[in-house]
């Protein structure tokens, strides 16, 4: 069908469409029995989960979920045959799965197919008496809260579409536990805690809503869309075989080497392993992201394999030019080159700054243009600090400033700023932070380091690159909000768990940076975010150490 068929209310090749609810079912059977439907396309079947979480086809649990919070309390992680990022599922969503023929839609792609299964949420909430619109690339919102969205994958001869759609208030305590970085998007205006950025049809509507009502108007809107006539009865299918266990604990080799890069699509990830002569000896893709074919990233991966590291920007293009018709959704080849670059400067990042693999690999390299590590710190004039890794009760906590008193690594970290001339400012809230970056970008800063856990990065990666200025950022440990599920708390600037610098990180890194002319000059303590005096880097450290903290 082409793109034009889609937009028609009647085809005349309309086909049949066997249409069920297959009710509240466990996790496990659920997939197992979405799993069978591309078999019986065109088919569509509605269902509900219990508490759960449902995995991208193509995402690592160990990113995507809490694994050991799901083991404890019992609630079972999935995984759906098509793309993007972790659900949580609970009672008060409506889940399905449409299967339709591969050569009944045509030759669109999946930004298309998923914008017409998204017009047809709109166009069946609408008979439903709500307004609601689609937001790239898979998204129903209503008035920039989520309500629903939609997820699309070739498989074989078959188009797989799978969706949601919050019926009723959702737990959203829940949803922070058990998916590790959540997956609302947040607002660009403001930062919208979780409960804040969900909404159900019943929040909307102001009642309850028939669940049949809801079927049937979603059933008719996929079938205006997709040329398909419905019919109410379960097509006849094998019993479902067991759906595979989710390794939760799945890892890369600690001798890999690892990088991801945020795409309007999705995080994509990378881990490579090579041997002592610089070859690949395995690649894995991952992330939460949608393309066809379903297999790309291992046939990319096995297109690195037996490469040098040196050469596997050239291998990629060749393993993607091997795949005919790839598409990809909100990312491109230029985004895995990159990718890629980042993971192989991880043996030269290693040697050149000390750092042993573990190390390397806390290494978040922010290049708008391609910039390498070292090339970036040569430039720098700025240390971004978190807030989070001062002591709960220091005066400076909740602003910017240090006295380097000492007593905790922030003081180090100024210190280490102060001895090359770099400012300094200790970032107190998310709103500080866009300040912060436009400042800079005013001030022409030709490039800046930091201090930032990785989820946060992720989550705010927008800010970063709106910046447009290149930075060399180490990753943060401990007591980081996203381990303790209090991100809403960090956002507001309110978090008082104390994280923990990656300091013999920072101190190697830091050797890069030189020395900017009056560097080291003495002016008064606790005065903001400009440069402090007190004792060096290593006295600080001795200092603290004396004391016992």
């Amino acid at each position: 069908m082409t793109a034009a068929a889609l937009e028609s209310r009647e085809h005349p090749r309309a086909l049949p469409c066997s249409v069920y609810d297959g009710g509240l079912r466990y996790a496990r059977d659920n997939a197992a029995l979405d799993s069978l439907l591309p078999a019986l396309a065109p088919a569509l079947r509605f269902s509900r989960y219990p508490v759960s979480a449902v995995l991208g086809a193509h995402e690592r649990a160990a990113i995507a979920v809490r694994g050991e919070y799901c083991l404890e309390q019992g609630i079972e992680v999935v995984r759906r045959a098509t793309g993007g990022g972790a659900l949580y599922l609970d009672p008060s969503q409506l889940w399905w799965s449409l299967a339709l023929p591969a050569d009944h839609a045509g030759d669109v792609g999946l930004a298309r197919i998923l914008e017409t299964h998204g017009s047809a949420m709109v166009a069946a909430l609408r008979q439903l008496g709500v307004a609601a619109q689609f937001v790239f690339p898979n998204d129903i919102e209503v008035q920039g809260r989520k309500l629903g969205s939609g997820f699309a994958g070739r498989l074989g001869d078959c188009i797989l579409i799978q969706g949601s759609l919050l019926v009723t208030p959702p737990d959203a305590e829940s949803m922070l536990k058990i998916l590790r970085v959540p997956t609302e998007k947040l607002s660009r205006e403001g930062v919208l805690s979780a409960r804040q950025r969900l909404v159900s049809l019943e929040d909307v509507a102001g009642s309850a809503i028939d669940p049949a009502r809801i079927r049937e108007a979603l059933s008719q809107a996929f079938a205006d869309a997709f040329a398909l006539r419905p019919v109410s009865e379960a097509p006849r299918a094998a019993p479902p075989t067991e759906c595979p266990a989710v390794a939760l604990y799945e890892k890369p080799s600690a001798d890999a080497m690892k990088a991801f890069v945020k795409t309007e699509g999705g995080a994509i990830y990378l881990a490579i392993e090579a041997d002592p002569q610089g070859r690949v000896v395995q690649a894995n893709f991952s992330g939460a992201v949608q393309f066809a074919p379903s297999d790309l990233f291992t046939r990319l991966g096995t297109g690195l394999r037996g490469r040098l590291l040196k050469d596997c920007g050239k291998a990629l293009a060749r393993a993607f030019g091997d795949v005919p018709g790839a598409d990809l959704l909100g990312f491109g080849v230029g985004d895995l080159q990159r990718l890629v670059a980042l993971v192989t400067a991880r043996r030269e990042q290693g040697v050149r700054f000390g750092l042993d693999r573990e190390q390397s690999n806390t290494l978040i390299v922010h290049s708008p243009h391609g910039e390498a590590a070292t090339e970036i710190l040569e430039r720098a004039t700025v240390m971004l600090v978190p807030y989070c890794a001062k002591l709960a009760d220091c005066k400076f906590r909740f602003r910017d400033g240090c006295s380097e008193c000492g007593k905790c690594e922030v003081g180090d970290a100024y210190a280490m700023a102060r001895e090359r001339g770099l400012r300094v400012v200790s970032i107190t809230n998310f709103e500080h932070l866009q300040e912060t970056l436009e400042g800079m970008r005013a001030d022409e800063v030709p490039a800046y380091v930091g201090m930032c856990c990785e989820s946060f990065y992720l989550k705010r990666h927008y800010a970063f690159e709106a910046a447009g200025i290149p930075a060399v950022l180490t990753d943060i440990t401990g007591a980081t909000c996203y381990e303790l599920r209090e991100e809403d708390l960090a956002y507001a600037g309110r978090f008082r768990a104390e994280a923990h610098l990656k300091l013999d990180v920072v101190e190697k890194v830091m050797r890069f940076v030189p020395r900017l002319p009056g560097a080291g000059e003495d002016v008064p303590q606790e005065s903001g975010s400009a440069l402090h005096a007190s004792a060096g880097s290593g006295a600080v450290r001795r200092k603290r150490k004396d004391a016992g903290t």
